[in-house]
């Protein structure tokens, strides 16, 4: 896909779409699952609509917490991707990615679930003070999904 003429909707279902290799270890089947199902929710959220009709090269409309979620959990998706499925035989780069991966689970995880005070709103006030008070409730469905990323 081309980051300059495709949507970030698109981009979503491009990859949510891959397939999942049948030789692929538990592990990393069930990482890319969560990472996958979590992405779609994130894009189905209200505050992701002006967004998903941009391409992915936009600056987005809102730069709300779940346009920065549905960015990391996409990207940390990606990663999952370049990394050999069965886990066998990885090579120091792809170690490093997996690893990589696991820790952005980890780190989205917290960020979409620190309620009080809200690490992921003071990350988003700091960098977009427009922000400020303008932040879109995740909803149960996708703080339960976050809760489970890094099992």
């Amino acid at each position: 896909m081309d980051p300059h003429t495709n949507t970030r909707e698109e981009f979503t279902h491009g990859i949510i779409s891959k397939p999942i290799p049948d030789d692929a270890a538990p592990e990393w089947r069930t990482h890319v699952e969560r990472h996958k199902v979590l992405l779609e929710k994130l894009a189905q959220h209200p505050a992701m609509a002006p967004n998903l009709g941009q391409t992915y090269m936009t600056p987005a409309k809102s730069k709300n917490n779940v346009y920065f979620q549905w960015d990391l959990i996409g990207r940390s998706l990606g990663v999952m991707y370049s990394v050999n499925p069965t886990l066998q035989s990885l090579s120091k780069a792809e170690r490093e990615r997996w690893q990589n991966a696991l820790s952005r689970a980890t780190y989205a995880k917290r960020l979409i679930t620190d309620a009080t005070p809200g690490m992921l709103s003071m990350i988003t006030e700091s960098t977009y003070p427009d922000q400020k008070g303008q932040h879109p409730d995740f909803g149960e469905e996708i703080l339960e999904l976050a809760r489970h990323l890094d099992d």
